[in-house]
């Protein structure tokens, strides 16, 4: 066990007393790929929460144990884009053990505070992310897995401050510097697309390039990442106003040529986020919009090795839900992104469109759910189709059977993955 995490679970002993609650959640899912003709994943998961009640507030703590049979989705990974306070506590080809979230929380007349390891999630989009970008991801499995799993959990202190009688302020202060999880090279989900990697084909002939691995930003007071969020009522609207202050979680790589080397070093670089997001409900209609605007991107461009540019850009989110037929849910959104600047040779286009559409349906007192959720790229063609049917069999077990079918140009960010279809059966038990 690691020193510091060893240290902070010594702190909390003594505030302990005979009322320590626990439960469990296991999960098992097996996938087969039907593009590659083999077994993907034959996945066990159990999540522990134990929860402790204190004189002011308590504490939670979730600790995550992982199995795999099979080892395509891990082997060759690296944890380098994780701090020292937050990698793994075991992490091989099949297994995986982690602290997943531990936090103290407590209410107080006009403040609320949540101290620790944890997810804060802003925006509310369906397999779209764009001001949910306060947590890392896990892109071990893409976009497939649950964002709430998929999530990786930091370390912060997070306070909310009631202003006036309907307004709500968080303040975020988050210490730690972990980074996207990025699939390793032989998992079918290793990013190879040109709008996310660099073209090995534009290294100059008798030169090798030699790629380094990139590292998180030191756990510093000067490196932390900072956030505001104000929440409150106009009318019939809720709405919020976002900024972050942040390190992107994707990796920079910048060259420098060496010889007949080709040093390409990976580099995170800080972002100002300004947002917001405003929903009303219209009897059986909700109308959801989010926005971003985010300084100092940097996106790939077809010019030589390292094929970056700079560049501002912002996106805009409308959703539009109906629940006007009983036992069905249907939502559409449309997420546009756009780059501001002379930024020139993109291998993206300035303007990307991608429509979503997301289907449930329940059936039998709501014990059996039918869901569609399909992601489209207008500008590329390509796409998701993720259908799935689970039944609750009893008040704590669900069992599932879906499938993910990629389509599209093996260029595109969903068309990289078309040999990456599956269909996965598993069950989830709480207890």
């Amino acid at each position: 066990m690691k020193p510091q995490l060893l240290g902070a679970i010594l702190t909390l002993i003594p505030s302990l007393s005979l009322a320590l609650e626990m439960s469990h959640s296991l999960k098992s899912q097996t996938s087969y790929g039907t593009g590659t003709s083999e077994w993907q994943q034959s996945d066990w998961r159990l999540d522990s929460e134990l929860y402790q009640g204190l004189e002011n507030g308590e504490i939670t703590g979730i600790l995550r144990s992982r199995f795999d049979l099979q080892d395509k989705l891990n082997s060759d990974q690296t944890l380098n884009n994780y701090s020292a306070h937050s990698e793994p506590l075991t992490a091989g080809d099949h297994e995986w053990v982690e602290l997943r979230e531990l936090y103290w929380q407590a209410g107080f007349d006009t403040s609320y505070w949540r101290v620790g390891k944890q997810q804060v999630v802003w925006g509310e989009a369906d397999g779209i992310k764009l001001l949910d970008v306060i947590n890392p991801q896990s892109y071990r499995e893409f976009i497939l897995d649950d964002f709430d799993d998929s999530r990786i959990p930091l370390w912060m202190v997070n306070g909310e401050f009631q202003v006036g009688e309907e307004g709500t302020l968080q303040a975020l202060w988050v210490l730690d510097n972990s980074t996207h999880e990025l699939a390793p090279s032989s998992s079918p989900f290793a990013f190879t697309s040109p709008v996310l990697v660099p073209n090995s084909a534009a290294v100059p002939a008798g030169v090798t390039a030699i790629l380094e691995e990139a590292n998180t930003p030191a756990m510093t007071l000067e490196n932390s990442d900072f956030g505001l969020r104000y929440t409150s009522f106009i009318g019939n609207w809720d709405f919020s106003l976002n900024y972050l202050y942040h390190y992107v979680d994707e990796a920079v790589i910048s060259a420098n040529l060496s010889g007949s080397s080709l040093i390409l070093t990976p580099d995170y670089k800080r972002s100002h986020l300004l947002g917001g997001s405003a929903s009303s409900v219209f009897g059986d209609w909700v109308l959801r919009t989010e926005f971003a605007y985010e300084t100092d991107r940097y996106h790939r461009t077809t010019a030589s090795i390292p094929g970056v540019d700079k560049a501002d850009q912002w996106g805009i989110l409308v959703g539009l839900d109906y629940q006007g037929m009983t036992d069905y849910l249907i939502s559409v959104q449309w997420f546009q992104s756009n780059l501001v600047g002379q930024t020139e040779n993109l291998v993206k286009n300035r303007q990307e469109n991608t429509l979503s559409l997301l289907v449930e349906r329940t059936l039998f007192n709501e014990t059996l759910l039918f869901k569609w959720l399909h992601l489209h790229s207008t500008d590329h063609g390509d796409g998701v189709v993720q259908p799935q049917i689970s039944y609750n069999l009893e008040s704590d077990f669900d069992v599932f059977l879906g499938m993910d079918i990629f389509y599209g140009n093996e260029g595109g960010l969903y068309g990289q993955f078309d040999e990456a279809d599956r269909i996965s059966a598993g069950f989830e038990w709480g207890f």
